[in-house]
């Protein structure tokens, strides 16, 4: 079972510091609220979500997590190699 995160993209304007929502499937319409993640963090958040799902996460008491640590060095963390994130990202 393969979970989707809904989602849209935030532009920030350097010169004003505003932000335009570019929402084409209008899946944020009505909402008052957004959440926005690092793209980096986003990819991570749904290679873990769908690992998560299919039960192909290791051992999650055996991760150090220190407070300085990115979302993105989870995965190395739970033991999976480059090969194996390559792999995922192809069936992402």
């Amino acid at each position: 079972m393969e979970y989707k995160i809904n989602n849209a993209i935030i532009k920030k304007n350097r010169e004003t510091g505003e932000f335009a929502l570019i929402d084409p499937e209008g899946n944020f319409s009505a909402e008052d609220k957004l959440m926005v993640i690092n793209n980096e963090d986003y990819i991570t958040m749904q290679l873990l979500i769908n690992a998560i799902l299919r039960n192909e996460f290791k051992s999650w008491n055996s991760v150090k997590w220190d407070e300085d640590d990115k979302l993105k060095s989870l995965l190395v963390k739970l033991g999976y190699t480059r090969n194996d994130i390559a792999r995922m990202l192809q069936e992402f």
